[in-house]
């Protein structure tokens, strides 16, 4: 692991471990600085007892908290990601990438944010905030 110097980590990092569900969920709380449980509870999840997110409900909360997202944009490596943005890589996984600043925010990691990842991204939502426009 090959952490970024401070000046470069913009959110503050939330591991999800040791759960194996909730990484949308905990994207989003390091994205927006919002509680866990705030989050989740904006998001119907019906009779689902774990909380395993779409893009669907990630968007819905984003723009319930008044986030400004661009469409949908595929992505084959990371070099195809711009600005900050919610990533979903192979496995079914989401993490937040700063791709500003080269830092990955992955929070199936015990430890984090770091430089380098190993994961593959498929797909990302550009993402800025309603106060800065970061």
């Amino acid at each position: 692991m090959t952490q970024p110097a401070a000046d470069k980590v913009r959110f503050k990092f939330v591991t999800q471990c040791p759960r194996d569900d909730g990484c949308g969920v905990f994207v989003l709380q390091m994205l927006t600085g919002k509680p866990y449980d705030q989050i989740a509870g904006m998001i119907d999840w019906g009779v689902q007892t774990n909380h395993y997110t779409t893009w669907k409900e990630l968007r819905g909360v984003l723009t319930a908290l008044g986030w400004q997202t661009g469409g949908l944009r595929m992505a084959e490596s990371w070099s195809d990601v711009c600005g900050v943005a919610v990533v979903h890589v192979e496995g079914d996984h989401f993490i937040l990438y700063d791709a500003d600043n080269g830092v990955f925010y992955d929070p199936g990691q015990p430890d984090g944010p770091d430089l380098h990842s190993h994961l593959v991204p498929m797909n990302y939502l550009p993402v800025q905030s309603p106060e800065n426009g970061a």
